[in-house]
């Protein structure tokens, strides 16, 4: 049984109809969506409509209610210029969305969570250390918590769990954010799980992402200083 693993589409739709279009040639069935699915991209109503008429289910990333109120100037000017994009209904929908949600591949608990068990916001990253990741998780039973917020991939073992960040289909980024503007890589990340007859397989996967069609949705709207939004992507 396999599950793919997509996270932080940062409403970029032309990434994510590339990440479910390889997903599908894959023959892989069954996707969970782990958050941030809007905010930062041109695209918010589009790519929440994708998600819910794939029936894809979702759980709820910190981006996702436009609630983080952030201090730079251009990330505020981009989350009110998605609140005002999406409707209400499309708002509300978003809100409501689970914290977690559990998947069984025969036998094999997964865990999914945006960033961590404890909360919407901590950071799995290869640097992190194990107790700490004990920590977030305490007493909860697993065999493999995946995970995004980062936007960068991460597998590892603690004890006898494997522990996975799955990347960001929309806005892979070349090192951990530390406050300071990010770089974002040209491609999409997204990973995907495995389990037969005792075997588990985690699997990284990266897809080229188009930027030219990123910038051409972006330019077709109204959306806040485009210029100084593409200089993030690395060229």
């Amino acid at each position: 049984m396999r599950l793919a693993l997509i996270s932080d589409l940062h409403a970029s739709l032309d990434a994510l109809d590339a990440v479910l279009a390889d997903i599908e040639r894959s023959g892989i069935e069954r996707i969970v969506c782990l958050g941030d699915i809007i905010d930062l991209g041109p695209q918010p109503r589009e790519t929440v409509a994708r998600l819910r008429e794939r029936d894809i289910p979702c759980i709820r990333g910190n981006h996702d209610t436009l609630d983080e109120h952030p201090g730079f100037p251009l990330l505020a000017a981009v989350e009110e210029w998605t609140r005002e994009a999406l409707t209400d209904e499309e708002l509300s929908w978003l809100a409501e969305l689970p914290l977690e949600l559990r998947e069984d591949l025969d036998g094999l608990d997964v865990l999914c969570v945006h960033a961590s068990p404890r909360n919407l916001v901590d950071q799995v990253l290869a640097t992190t250390s194990a107790d700490t990741l004990a920590d977030w998780w305490g007493e909860r039973r697993f065999d493999v918590l995946v995970c995004g917020h980062t936007h960068l991939p991460v597998l590892r073992r603690v004890d006898e769990r494997l522990v996975v960040n799955v990347g960001s289909v929309g806005q892979p980024f070349l090192r951990a954010f530390d406050g300071s503007p990010p770089v974002v890589l040209k491609w999409s990340e997204y990973a995907v799980v495995s389990h037969e007859a005792g075997r588990v397989a985690v699997e990284h996967r990266r897809l080229p992402f188009d930027l030219t069609a990123f910038e051409r949705a972006l330019r077709a709207t109204t959306f806040p200083e485009p210029d100084a939004w593409m200089r993030q992507w690395s060229r």
